[in-house]
């Protein structure tokens, strides 16, 4: 998922640098983003997994080389033909925070639990028709349809295993999984620091070499940078206009591809905005916009161009399609002529994330320019997810990344995806997809890029660019960029020496 920036209050950190033993000892994170959840099944991926994979490990592990590893499944396979019944096989020495041992019939109730929560990751598990546990150690999943992402999601939130006596009375404040790492909310502030301690009933603690990590939001740019040069923080999330200032004061900077970034336009039945249902209104959009503009003043250039949703380098991405929409605010105005908008029309939308606050008066301008007035409604940070997942909002800007793309259709294609909340449906979507899931090799790979072409032509979506995720670290630890992941993983960190 995508990678939400909100906007939220920054409350004060403690201040100071550490010294060289105490680095060692604790991992200091500044978070431009708080935690709405501990829940996995109410949070989402992005940056928001630098505060769950303290607590919880998943079945599968994605590594920095973005290939599947075991974890808390040793081994995963499909057992039959139609790849539609998965057997994972679980370690055995493994105990939640509290103690007490995980087995396959936690692991079932928590994927059960997941799938049922209807968070913004829900979706993940919409073709698992059942889990069942045989046996301690094996759980099995029988799916309704091929899902080629499947076993990529029990990588991220969907395979967060959380305990069942604990997800009983809620997760929200206090996580209870199976990670190296508990909350110690004697050190907490919400809102403000986050200190995870180790757990003491971890299987592998010698692969965390350090004894606490903390997590301190901060939300303002500049405050992270001087952070990370005082040795307040380790590392922290930069702005593009940062890089070079990072790099002069001696600090590690990573770049590495990250989200794509524009506009959903999620009302595409024209439930709120009757104009949003004609394809031509959405088309003019995305001429309105100058994507390459916004890259070039807003990403100090660090990205790449493009219009579609999938990933650069993924099977369905398709070069030719970035060209699909040059900046015409010419062609725009006769678009929504012809679609009987020449007077215009008002288009709402959520203001929240401090980061993009440079680009909304940006959008607002260009299409303000052919017509269409966009008016933001400001939301507070306590919103979380819920502006996005609702039908509040016919459109919002936003930033997305994923390199699979089954996760990506599934997510913000398919009828029933967290990410599609006004439920539009597509009946050349439905059936590519279906052929896709039941499709491999060059085939599938043929489907996906018509898949792609087809969704640029309905114009679902404006994106602006795939931005370059930057990110700073101190000489003090050494660190590995995640792919696809606005933060690194917190198992790519160790100490410098």
């Amino acid at each position: 998922m995508s990678a939400l920036l909100l906007a939220v209050t920054l409350a004060g950190c403690s201040s100071g640098a550490q010294d060289s033993s105490e680095a060692r000892q604790t991992l200091t994170l500044g978070a431009i983003v708080d935690v709405a959840s501990f829940d996995p099944s109410q949070s989402d991926v992005g940056h928001f997994m630098q505060y769950l994979q303290p607590a919880y490990d998943t079945l599968i592990k994605i590594d920095s080389h973005n290939e599947l590893q075991p974890m808390l499944a040793t081994k995963w396979t499909y057992t039959d033909a139609a790849r539609t019944k998965l057997k994972l096989t679980l370690r055995g020495d493994v105990k939640f925070s509290d103690g007490t041992a995980m087995d396959a019939e936690a692991v079932a109730k928590s994927l059960k639990r997941f799938k049922a929560a209807n968070g913004p990751r829900s979706s993940a598990l919409q073709n698992v028709t059942s889990v069942t546990a045989p046996d301690k150690t094996t759980v099995d999943l029988t799916l309704a349809s091929p899902d080629p992402a499947l076993v990529h999601n029990l990588g991220l939130v969907a395979g967060m295993i959380t305990n069942p006596a604990a997800a009983a009375t809620g997760l929200k404040s206090t996580p209870a999984g199976t990670g190296p790492y508990v909350l110690d909310t004697k050190k907490t502030s919400r809102g403000n620091a986050y200190a995870f301690v180790r757990n003491q009933h971890y299987y592998n603690a010698a692969a965390f070499p350090f004894n606490e990590i903390d997590i301190r939001v901060m939300t303002d740019a500049t405050a992270r940078l001087n952070a990370v040069k005082t040795g307040e923080a380790d590392g922290a999330v930069a702005l593009a206009s940062q890089a070079r200032t990072a790099k002069g004061s001696g600090l590690n900077v990573l770049s590495s591809p990250g989200d794509w970034q524009g506009l959903f336009l999620n009302d595409r039945n024209g439930k709120t905005v009757k104009a949003m249902s004609d394809v031509r209104v959405r088309q003019a959009i995305s001429h309105a916009i100058d994507g390459d503009a916004i890259l070039k003043s807003y990403a100090f250039g660090q990205g790449t161009s493009s219009t579609q949703i999938f990933y650069p380098g993924t099977a369905a991405y398709d070069n030719s399609l970035n060209s699909r929409y040059p900046y015409d605010p010419a062609k725009a105005k006769q678009l929504l002529a012809e679609a009987g908008y020449a007077g215009g029309f008002t288009l709402t939308m959520p203001s929240m994330t401090a980061l993009f606050a440079s680009v909304y008066p940006i959008i607002q301008e260009e299409l303000g320019a052919v017509g269409i007035k966009v008016v933001y409604k400001s939301q507070p940070a306590s919103a979380g997810l819920t502006p996005y997942l609702s039908e509040e909002f016919p459109a919002y800007l936003f930033s997305w990344g994923s390199s699979d793309n089954w996760l990506d259709a599934n997510l913000l294609l398919a009828r029933n995806g967290a990410w599609n909340p006004f439920h539009a449906s597509d009946t050349t979507i439905e059936s590519l997809m279906k052929r896709i899931a039941a499709a491999s090799g060059p085939a599938q790979d043929a489907l996906y890029k018509q898949l792609s072409g087809y969704v640029v032509g309905q114009a679902w979506f404006v994106p602006f660019y795939v931005a370059d995720n930057i990110y700073m670290a101190s000489t003090s630890v050494k660190v590995v960029a995640q792919p696809e992941q606005v933060v690194p993983s917190i198992y790519n960190y160790s100490p410098a020496s």
